[in-house]
């Protein structure tokens, strides 16, 4: 039960995050992926240089924090500035997504910090083994989103 309630608070405050900022999915999908990637080459090499700065941790596991900061961070820092969604139809489902796909992009992570068990198993074997087609279906979205992004026309003077 524990995962499911930390799972439902990841979700529910990525949502709200990315809902208020107003931020198009495209842009925070990609940054997502790069974070991801990031996290991906990086974690093994900074988790040691981390704790021998001081900062340890038993649980959560040192690793499973310094993975989540990693594969958040570039789409945290997008959030302040960028494209924006004008209708609220497009901001809720720009963050539902943004919501899902970091959620998805961090059950590793969660998965080794936290003990799974009951409904939140069900709901974590689910997700793991449908993982690949929800970020190869998120990451489409986000592609798509950013091709149909217009951009401002700038008058030239004469």
């Amino acid at each position: 039960m524990t995962f499911l309630v930390i799972f439902l608070l990841v979700v529910a405050t990525l949502f709200i995050i990315a809902f208020i900022t107003k931020r198009r999915y495209g842009v925070l999908g990609l940054a997502l992926a790069a974070g991801a990637m990031l996290s991906t080459l990086w974690v093994g090499d900074l988790t040691p240089i981390i704790a021998q700065a001081g900062l340890v941790l038993i649980k959560p596991p040192l690793e499973s924090v310094v993975a989540s900061t990693l594969t958040l961070l570039p789409a945290l820092l997008l959030l302040t500035s960028g494209p924006a969604y004008h209708t609220t139809f497009q901001r809720v489902s720009g963050a539902l997504l943004f919501a899902v796909l970091a959620t998805v992009l961090l059950l590793e992570p969660l998965g080794s910090a936290l003990v799974i068990e009951g409904t939140g198993k069900d709901i974590y074997n689910f997700l793991v083994t449908n993982r690949v087609m929800i970020i190869t279906t998120c990451l489409i979205l986000a592609i798509s989103d950013i091709l149909f992004t217009r951009t401002p026309k700038i008058a030239r003077k004469h």
